[in-house]
């Protein structure tokens, strides 16, 4: 899967992404699922590698977290 490396990216260029977008942290880096960027310019992104990021309530919390 060709994921899209946000390291590579200016903030409006992350902002553009659609939601769900696959993304990775660096060349051979940690990869996830693109959440958002909320007000404050944090980018949220489900990575595959937290215990967490199939949990349904954790996923909730965190695209609430992305569009606040």
């Amino acid at each position: 899967m060709n994921e899209i490396n946000i390291w590579n990216r200016t903030l409006e260029q992350t902002k553009a992404l659609p939601f769900g977008t696959r993304v990775c942290a660096g060349k051979n880096g940690d990869t996830g699922t693109f959440l958002g960027v909320n007000r404050s310019g944090t980018i949220v992104v489900a990575w595959d590698n937290s215990k967490h990021s199939k949990d349904a309530k954790m996923l909730a919390c965190l695209v609430e977290y992305a569009f606040n």
